[in-house]
């Protein structure tokens, strides 16, 4: 068999296996009833959770409030400390580009500080990356209305760059932090013209007072829907929580 034939095995192959990487950059159980997509479920009365006023956490809080091996044995973080600016990108139709931002891991505003870090997978999950983002008290809960809101309209989209996205599907609030939201959609995997390979996107993002969290992971063996790693989602926000003005 020539080059030109086993090529396509190949690309398709490797396009797989940088799809955390793409999603990261924007580039490159029993039956229980459920509430609506996005309804909001009582938060714990246990978890004593910051409002949305009060002080924006500076980068070296931040860096301090980020979830790391330590607190979780077992799980491998790899933390990518870069620029505090807002990074979001055009997206068709315009009005997916709160979705797109938050599966790029991206701040539609400029935040006060930002730590993005990648997550190993553990069995029964798919690791991921996740992006925590300060901002002032106003932003950070126009941001994820802006999702919420988004996630009632858009079904797909395609980025300037990337690969596209078809199946946005809202999912039930978690119930996590002050307010949050949770979607999955599918990533359009495609080389050279063949049919594309549909990877299941998970991306789940949290509001603890003036901080974002936003959790993301792809099933890139598309044996079914990609798993954020809820130990991780869980110690991210007590920490959060705890760190909080």
């Amino acid at each position: 068999m020539g080059w030109g034939q086993r090529r396509p095995w190949y690309g398709r192959r490797a396009a797989l296996a940088c799809v955390t990487s793409m999603l990261f950059a924007a580039g490159c159980a029993g039956e229980a009833k459920e509430p609506r997509a996005n309804e909001k479920p009582a938060r714990s009365a246990a978890l004593a959770v910051p409002a949305a006023g009060g002080k924006a956490l500076g980068q070296q809080a931040l860096q301090r409030a980020t979830v790391t091996g330590k607190d979780l044995p077992g799980r491998d973080f790899d933390a990518l400390l870069g620029p505090a600016r807002a990074d979001s990108a055009p997206v068709m139709p315009a009005v997916c580009r709160p979705v797109a931002d938050a599966v790029a891991l991206a701040s539609p505003l400029t935040p006060k500080a930002r730590l993005r870090q990648v997550m190993s997978a553990l069995e029964g999950d798919h690791g991921g990356s996740m992006a925590l983002a300060s901002y002032t008290p106003d932003q950070a809960a126009e941001i994820i209305a802006t999702l919420r809101t988004a996630l009632r309209s858009c079904t797909a989209f395609t980025p300037v760059y990337g690969f596209a996205y078809e199946g946005v599907t809202a999912l039930p609030d978690p119930g996590l932090g002050n307010e949050s939201v949770s979607f999955r959609l599918l990533q359009l995997v495609s080389l050279d013209g063949e049919e594309p390979l549909k990877v299941p996107v998970t991306v789940t993002a949290v509001r603890v007072g003036t901080t974002l969290a936003t959790f993301q992971s792809a099933n890139t063996r598309r044996d079914g829907q990609a798993v954020v790693p809820s130990d991780v989602v869980s110690k991210q926000v007590t920490k959060l929580t705890d760190a909080t003005p």
